[in-house]
């Protein structure tokens, strides 16, 4: 729904952000360099007209052992109604009255439902909801998705399939924003719709380029809204994801799919994998 990494002596000569970020793909070793893994920076919807993927990124994963992305299953993701609808509370709790009027206007217009139809099917929706739908309106009619096709190779050849976290996880994240922050998520998306698909086709370009510094520095200003300054949606999930990650680096060859923003960036696998004394290698593509 929703919708890497040099040897440890090398700390000695390069400080942190001074590793060159300019490939998607990542070769890890193990530390008793017996174990090879992978590490391949997604962008998550993509226009399938622009859709780049390689005969070798299908031929890396079919070399692991396990796939590993930020969730276990993208196309199956297991999510209960209660964590998309509020329990004691309506949109209205969260949002002012001309708020809600913009809100309906957009929904007339994007989803063609009436006040009534929206109250009605929407009225007790959690405001991520409706930025799910706002961002959809600014995809291209045709998408295509690194997740699902990395899932679909993996269950074609029946290899093990794990999550760095949960899709609860990934929910709470918003939940755990302010209202006023929740709100200026919804309203900030509301405000220019252009602006959303000209910064889409534009974070594009930049990824098919490779250079994960461009991409981080892009996603870090071009929206104003609460989830490009806060820490929880990049900074924090890199810190909780590295544990899992060694483990799995050290017990078999793994392919890990997640997003390239976390890729980059002082506290981004990149360096903090660095840090813990892995030996890393660019694949350029």
């Amino acid at each position: 729904m929703f919708r890497l990494l040099f040897l440890f002596v090398l700390l000695c000569h390069y400080s942190i952000g001074q590793v060159t970020k300019d490939a998607l793909l990542w070769e890890i070793k193990s530390k008793d360099g017996k174990t090879t893994s992978y590490l391949y920076g997604t962008m998550h919807v993509m226009d399938a007209e622009l859709f780049y993927f390689p005969k070798k990124l299908e031929k890396l994963l079919l070399k692991t052992d396990v796939l590993c992305m930020e969730i276990s299953s993208i196309i199956e993701p297991d999510i209960s109604p209660d964590e998309l609808f509020l329990t004691n509370e309506t949109l209205a709790d969260y949002f002012s009255s001309a708020q809600m009027d913009s809100i309906y206007r957009w929904a007339e217009k994007s989803l063609l439902m009436s006040k009534v139809q929206f109250d009605t099917n929407f009225g007790k929706a959690k405001p991520f909801l409706l930025v799910q739908f706002l961002l959809q309106s600014s995809l291209p009619e045709n998408t295509k998705s690194y997740e699902k096709e990395f899932e679909n190779i993996a269950t074609k050849n029946k290899k093990s399939q794990l999550g760095l976290e949960s899709v609860t996880e990934q929910l709470n994240l918003f939940s755990g924003l302010s209202k006023k922050e929740q709100t200026e998520m919804v309203m900030s998306s509301l405000r220019d719709e252009a602006k959303a698909k000209s910064s889409f086709q534009e974070m594009q370009k930049i990824y098919l380029t490779q250079n994960l510094d461009d991409l981080f520095s892009f996603m870090k200003k071009e929206s104003d809204s609460p989830i490009n300054s806060s820490r929880a949606f990049l900074e924090d999930r890199n810190q909780k994801w590295i544990p899992q990650m060694e483990k799995m680096i050290e017990a078999k060859s793994t392919f890990f799919a997640v997003g390239a923003a976390h890729l980059a960036g002082p506290e981004g696998v990149i360096e903090l994998l660095i840090k813990k004394g892995y030996s890393l290698t660019p694949i350029k593509l």
